[in-house]
């Protein structure tokens, strides 16, 4: 993400342990200023889109349908993935929620 850009990155992450360790702290710290890390607060999925994109697909697929005999909940899952991937206005949307809106126009 960083190889070829020239202005700085202002990046926001979820608190996740892995964003915060030790190699990550080095390798921000290597990139002399050009990425800042921003870290929302410990629980706030109202804040992160991508807890948006979850909360769609638990009440468009997953749950409204319990899986098959053979079927595989991973697979599934990365099924719904994959189609959404193919609607991006509705990927947009979830950037554009009103509890998101620090992320600026998308």
């Amino acid at each position: 993400m960083m190889k070829y850009r020239k202005k700085p990155v202002h990046l926001v992450l979820d608190s996740l342990p892995a964003h915060k360790t030790a190699l990550v702290k080095k390798y921000v710290t290597s990139t002399e200023g050009h990425l800042t890390l921003h870290f929302l607060p410990d629980y706030a999925p109202d804040l992160n889109p991508d807890e948006l994109v979850w909360s769609h697909v638990k009440r468009t697929g997953t749950a409204r349908r319990p899986l098959q005999k053979g079927e595989k909940l991973r697979d599934k899952i990365e099924e719904q993935l994959a189609a959404l991937q193919k609607l991006p206005l509705l990927v947009r949307s979830f950037f554009n929620a009103p509890s998101v809106a620090y992320i600026g126009d998308c």
